[in-house]
């Protein structure tokens, strides 16, 4: 894994709504704002399940919080967009697999 993507996911609405400034988490100053949550992971082995299960509950956490302020029609697809944005950038492909099994309600992964 490289080691500037173990330090941070950075999860931004902004780019993952296309610029939809109403669907932001929290009210912008601009409509170029971009509401943020870093989820740091450098404790986490990803290479383990129970790692990359971990980095997982902590993006989604964290995309909970960057979408609070959605409307509410808004608010799944922007979770989900938050979601899977970070899970790409990690770059882990069990990360990737835990989020396959979650957001597709099979059973994908044996955690280790």
């Amino acid at each position: 894994m490289r080691t500037s993507a173990r330090l941070a996911v950075t999860l931004s609405t902004l780019s993952l709504l296309a610029g939809s400034a109403n669907a932001l988490a929290a009210p912008p100053s601009s409509p170029s704002e971009i509401v943020t949550k870093v989820v740091r992971f450098k404790d986490l082995d990803l290479a383990t399940g129970a790692g990359a299960q971990m980095l997982y509950e902590r993006i989604a956490g964290a995309a909970r919080v960057v979408c609070r302020g959605a409307a509410q029609a808004d608010v799944r697809g922007c979770r989900t967009r938050a979601v899977e944005d970070a899970v790409r950038n990690v770059g882990s492909p069990l990360l990737s697999s835990i989020h396959r099994s979650t957001s597709d309600g099979i059973e994908e992964v044996v955690l280790r």
